[in-house]
């Protein structure tokens, strides 16, 4: 028997599985990797804990069932293509949903149903949308025709009303002025409005969702009169601030440097920017380092009043950073689209005071933006059109998406499309071309209540059925145009699903149930498994080991953080699949990098428990965080491999062929030998300790 990943055996090796099967000996793991079982903490190798977590057999059935009968690429393929991207609520998430019951009950799995969590106003279901430019060409016979000349890429807010039909109009350049929109006039009437990036906003850095959820509530509170930009209290507001106007500051020149952190998945990390300054006071160069990661030279570098924005090549890629001056003189603002708070200070307290004074200057206006918007709505446009940051565009929600009836839905229309369409639309613009943008949107938004759902199957456990071992992923996803939600979540989901599947397939009886659950509403707020911990018991909830997560897309299941009183179980627990897995790919690519500390192991799609010390260090960003708030273990997959997640995540791109079914393979019997091991170990996970007191706290108490 042969693992179809394993590159090569070493002669020692083999000489362990020829001597082992030679007598006689049923097949084992240490038979099929050609040496016994190592454990890997910390990021090294280490022996396997002596913790008793059931028979042998059972694993080899995992790993045989797993590797030469897998069945998750098929699944995963059906979910994404054959149903698709999978928006809370929907008829494509109803349909996922009912499939996935189904599959459990085919697969033997017992209770397998769909668990309703809560409601929402409304349904919203994405037709086949498409934008495009295009030229309309008269013919001779009266008839004209209609040339494409740009697919767009492009996405529109979930839970937002669409076209009737394909709505084609001129595109026009938002004004900046109130004469300028009079001047206008009736050539906005139809038109698709070009909005400049971070139009109206001057508060900080706002993610590309964020600035298109307030953009549609502004126009709507405009259109029903909830709010006025020309009432006498706006008015005056806006008159106020030009009176106070002050020419901005120019900060000192010379080098400066602001220190603080950024945090990354919840941990913050010491930052440090070096800013070099000229006479005038421009940013002529710098170094951005992030302590423990990378020290290196900003570029492209964009400064506007109190807004910073630069490029930080680093070993990951590029990354984009924007700051803004917050009034007690920091610079604050993110790394990627809001994912990574940057905090920094000035170590020198009269740069703090100018930074200060400059992110109180009002911007210079002649009138308010919302005025010139109020203009522009009163001419009736066919709808707006935004730019993404770069080549993906995010799909996200509106902000009243769970309670809006779809009677008071803003009626206006926006879609954001990628930053080089922006780019090119602009660019002619500027030259004087005319342009025409057709777009057709068939949005379907159903008047609810909608009933949401979680799936939910078990595996009975034997003698402790009542305490259990949860293994879970989320099924729903956004819905943009293009997009399939197959690496957030389908690869987690059909993951999820194989595991069952496996388990179910072998006839697993572990001594405590092993429970798979497909949320839905994570990526509206984690709605799903809030609703299912907080209907549980104290009972129910102190009866739950431990909750393991897969959110992090086709990455293989390469580690878990663990507080340190977990440490020896979960080493014990996920031993038995170090040394299975193989990846040629990885191999070439780890033993051709620059880190020769990756070399021992490399191509070995190994389990590391990661020691975050005495309390259990995570991210809140998943469903695991509705277990962690109860303090019941909720473990967040490590994805380790050669994707790059965020490539994909939320966006046009994230399709089936970003799969790596290598990947998914271990990813799966990753999950189903854990569980199972902890299924029988002699006791429940331990919990987090929490942080351990102080005197001075313990004193106070």
């Amino acid at each position: 028997m042969t693992n179809r990943f394993r590159r090569h055996a070493t002669p020692a090796l083999s000489l362990f599985a020829l001597v082992t099967l030679a007598g006689g000996c049923a097949p084992t793991l240490d038979s099929i990797r050609g040496e016994r079982a190592y454990a890997v903490i910390d990021g090294a190798r280490a022996e396997v804990p002596d913790i008793d977590m059931g028979g042998e057999a059972t694993l080899v059935d995992i790993y045989n069932e797993g590797t030469a009968n897998s069945q998750v690429l098929d699944l995963l393929t059906h979910l994404c293509v054959d149903i698709g991207p999978r928006l809370t609520g929907s008829a494509n998430s109803v349909e996922a949903e009912k499939w996935a019951v189904s599959k459990f009950n085919e697969w033997g799995l017992e209770s397998a149903r769909r668990e309703r969590w809560g409601e929402i106003s409304a349904r919203f279901d994405r037709g086949d949308a498409n934008a495009e430019l295009i030229t309309v060409i008269d013919s001779d016979d009266g008839d004209p025709e209609t040339r494409v000349d740009r697919e767009l890429q492009f996405t529109t807010l979930a839970w937002t009303l669409g076209t009737d039909g394909p709505v084609a109009g001129p595109v026009i350049k938002m004004p900046e002025s109130l004469v300028e929109a009079d001047e206008l006039g009736d050539e906005l009437t139809g038109a698709w409005i070009l909005v400049p990036p971070l139009y109206g906003d001057r508060r900080g850095v706002r993610s590309v969702g964020f600035q298109m959820r307030e953009r549609h509530d502004l126009r709507h509170s405009i259109r029903t009169g909830e709010f006025d930009p020309f009432s006498p209290e706006v008015v005056a507001e806006a008159e106020e601030a030009r009176e106070a106007e002050t020419p901005l500051p120019a900060l000192a020149n010379g080098q400066i440097t602001w220190v603080g952190s950024m945090t990354y998945r919840g941990s913050p990390l010491p930052a440090t920017l070096i800013l070099q300054r000229n006479a005038a006071g421009e940013v002529t160069e710098g170094v951005f380092t992030i302590e423990r990661f990378h020290s290196g030279p900003i570029a492209e570098v964009n400064e506007d009043g109190a807004n910073l924005g630069f490029a930080w090549p680093n070993p990951m890629g590029q990354s984009n950073i924007k700051l803004s001056l917050a009034t007690d003189g920091a610079y604050v603002g993110s790394s990627g689209d809001g994912d990574y708070p940057i905090r920094l200070t000035a170590e020198d307290s009269e740069t703090r005071e100018t930074a200060s004074e400059i992110a109180k200057a009002p911007p210079t206006i002649s009138e308010t933006p919302d005025q010139v918007l109020a203009h522009v709505l009163e001419r009736d446009p066919a709808g707006f059109v935004s730019s993404s940051k770069d080549e993906r565009v995010w799909t996200t929600r509106t902000v009243s998406w769970r309670e809006a009836p779809v009677s008071e839905l803003p009626r206006d229309v926006e879609i954001n499309i990628t930053g080089p369409d922006y780019d090119f639309i602009n660019s002619r613009l500027a030259d004087g071309q005319e342009l025409t943008i057709r777009a057709d949107l068939p949005h379907s938004v159903a008047e609810g209540p909608i009933d949401c759902f979680n799936v939910i199957a078990d595996i009975p456990g034997t003698d402790l059925p009542e305490e259990v071992i949860i293994v879970s992923a989320h099924l729903d996803s956004w819905d943009g145009p293009g997009s399939q939600g197959t690496v957030d979540n389908g690869t987690g989901t059909a993951v999820m699903m194989e595991v069952g599947r496996i388990l179910g397939t072998i006839g697993a009886k572990p001594r405590r149930t092993i429970r798979v659950i497909l949320w839905t509403g994570e990526e509206q707020g984690l709605h799903g498994s809030r609703e299912y911990v907080a209907a549980l018991s104290a009972q129910e909830k102190a009866n739950i080991s431990v909750m393991l997560n897969d959110d992090g897309g086709t990455n293989y299941q390469g580690g878990v953080p663990s507080a340190e009183n977990m440490v020896d179980m979960l080493a014990a627990a996920t031993a038995p699949v170090n040394g299975l897995f193989f990846s040629d790919t990885d191999y070439e690519r780890l033993t051709n990098d620059d880190i020769p500390d990756n070399d021992e192991l490399a191509g070995y799609l190994n389990v590391n428990i990661r020691n975050t010390g005495r309390t259990l260090q995570t991210h809140r960003g998943s469903d695991h965080a509705s277990f962690n708030a109860e303090n019941i273990p909720g473990l967040y997959w490590d994805e380790v491999g050669r994707a790059d997640y965020r490539y994909a995540w939320h966006t046009q791109r994230d399709t089936i062929d970003q799969a790596i079914e290598e990947y998914l393979i271990q990813s799966a019997v990753t999950t189903a030998i854990t569980a199972y091991r902890l299924a029988n170990a002699p006791i429940l996970l331990p919990r987090d300790p929490g942080p351990e007191e102080t005197e001075d706290v313990a004193a106070a108490q």
